[in-house]
């Protein structure tokens, strides 16, 4: 009886999911500041540039919530039905995000998601790859077998243009009379990225040290972008490491003088404050913008730019000071 209950209310989900993404299949029309275009994103990155482009006449959401952990976050069955009926749904690509592509999979028309990812090159993507397994110094058990599928691609201002253009196209495509309103906002936010691409490339050109220390494999595209090596105390989707994969670290860090630690905003820092008593290192912050924080999600001044401004301060110091 429990299992008959259970394959009903299962088919009734399938049903329900099916019937929202059919609700959107003629998308919005006559969009305007008072019929805003719905949008739901994964990552905060990707919020903040959609919110950027499309401005006044789109309302922008990540699914996750404040603090929450992308590597383990499953969304609810209300959640599902409410991103299903939206008029976008932006993520980087089914291969890179497994709760994207299961959300994807419940949307049946192509046209109300957008794998903003899924244009890049294999070789941006596969940098990344080859970085990680490539430092000697970074042999831990939990050495990234996925890590050509690193999600953590937002990070990297150069490959950021190749998406923000992605979400500009999108939004033309849905609402061509703003189209002179979306391209201004555009060319903004590729005139900050080049900035931010001009930044890391100072701070790089000449480093003190070659290694950032970091509480999980997040930096990737940031390290193999500007030519530095990246440890993380945990791996790129945040498993932790055994103890001898922790005193390794400890050991690589006290040999060769690391004076810093870089602590994400939404990782548990119970490893990392091991670390950091073993190493006597000194913490610095950095923000995956994965998610936002309780406090930031209330904090209208928050994007990409503000937050990269903050983590170039501590790139800086962890390699020049």
């Amino acid at each position: 009886m429990k299992k008959s209950i259970m394959i009903i209310l299962a088919c009734v989900m399938m049903i329900a999911l099916s019937a929202c993404s059919n609700i959107n299949k003629n998308e919005k029309k006559d969009v305007s500041t008072n019929n805003k275009l719905k949008i739901y994103t994964t990552a905060f990155a990707f919020e903040s540039f959609t919110e950027q482009i499309g401005g006044k006449y789109v309302e922008v959401e990540s699914i996750y919530p404040p603090g929450a952990d992308m590597h383990s976050f499953e969304p609810t069955q209300k959640e599902m039905v409410n991103i299903a009926k939206s008029d976008l749904f932006i993520y980087s690509n089914q291969d890179m995000d497994s709760v994207a592509k299961k959300i994807a999979g419940s949307i049946n028309n192509k046209h109300l998601k957008l794998p903003v990812a899924a244009n890049l090159k294999h070789d941006d993507l596969l940098a990344n790859h080859e970085h990680d397994h490539n430092h000697e110094e970074h042999e831990h058990e939990h050495d990234h077998e996925e890590s050509g599928n690193d999600p953590h691609v937002w990070l990297d201002p150069v490959l950021n243009k190749k998406i923000v253009k992605s979400i500009k196209t999108d939004l033309v495509e849905k609402d061509p009379q703003h189209k002179a309103y979306y391209e201004k906002n555009y060319k903004q936010l590729i005139a900050d990225l080049d900035h931010i691409n001009q930044q890391m490339r100072h701070i790089t050109s000449n480093p003190k040290r070659d290694t950032v220390v970091i509480s999980h494999d997040s930096i990737g595209y940031l390290a193999n972008r500007y030519g530095f090596k990246q440890v993380g105390v945990s791996g790129m989707n945040n498993e932790e490491p055994s103890q001898r994969d922790l005193m390794e670290i400890v050991q690589r860090i006290n040999e060769t003088k690391q004076p810093y630690v870089l602590y994400e905003q939404n990782i548990s820092s119970k490893v990392t404050d091991v670390i950091q008593k073993e190493s006597h290192t000194t913490p610095l912050s950095f923000h995956n913008m994965a998610t936002l924080s309780e406090k930031e999600v209330n904090d209208k001044d928050v994007s990409y730019q503000s937050l990269m401004k903050e983590n170039m301060k501590s790139l800086n110091k962890a390699l020049n000071n």
